[in-house]
């Protein structure tokens, strides 16, 4: 497992999932368990997805993405949430691009609160085409998706690395 960075003092220690089995949002200074900041060395990456822009409804609380591997091996992830200002350019939203070691047959997920203005992009890069990305948006702080909010893996967008 690759070694945190000491940007990534505090780690999530329990597991992220509410009552009833829903992931639930984690701290912007918690990583998920199996993940590092993607501030180490690019990592050539085979695969790059997007989201495409989108915008968050007013009633956002937080937006969560998610991904699972159904590869048969473990998978390394990167995933980065952007802010994508009309005029400006776009920049990666805090915790930053996180990189996620996804084994064989399971999923992993994060959510944050961010600020409900302007554009949002995210961007999931891979090295196996298993590797399935979802994206969406929750009204409060708990796995409760806002009805259209919704970006399947199929929505995502396959750009050049």
């Amino acid at each position: 497992m690759p070694e945190r960075t000491k940007a990534a003092t505090k780690v999530a220690t329990t597991k992220p999932i509410a009552a009833g089995g829903a992931p639930k949002l984690t701290p912007v200074s918690e990583i998920p368990a199996n993940a590092t900041l993607g501030r180490a060395p690019k990592i050539p990456y085979k695969y790059r997805y997007t989201t495409g822009l989108f915008l968050l409804p007013h009633n956002a609380g937080s937006l969560d993405w998610a991904i699972v591997n159904d590869d048969v091996t473990a998978q390394a992830v990167r995933v980065t949430v952007y802010s994508c200002p009309v005029g400006a350019p776009k920049h990666a939203l805090p915790p930053g691009p996180l990189v996620v070691t996804v084994p064989s047959d399971q999923a992993t997920h994060n959510a944050n609160t961010y600020p409900n203005s302007g554009y949002f992009e995210v961007v999931v890069e891979c090295n196996s085409q298993l590797v399935f990305p979802y994206v969406s948006i929750w009204p409060a702080n708990f796995g409760e998706v806002i009805p259209g909010c919704g970006i399947n893996a199929g929505t995502f967008v396959r750009t050049m690395p």
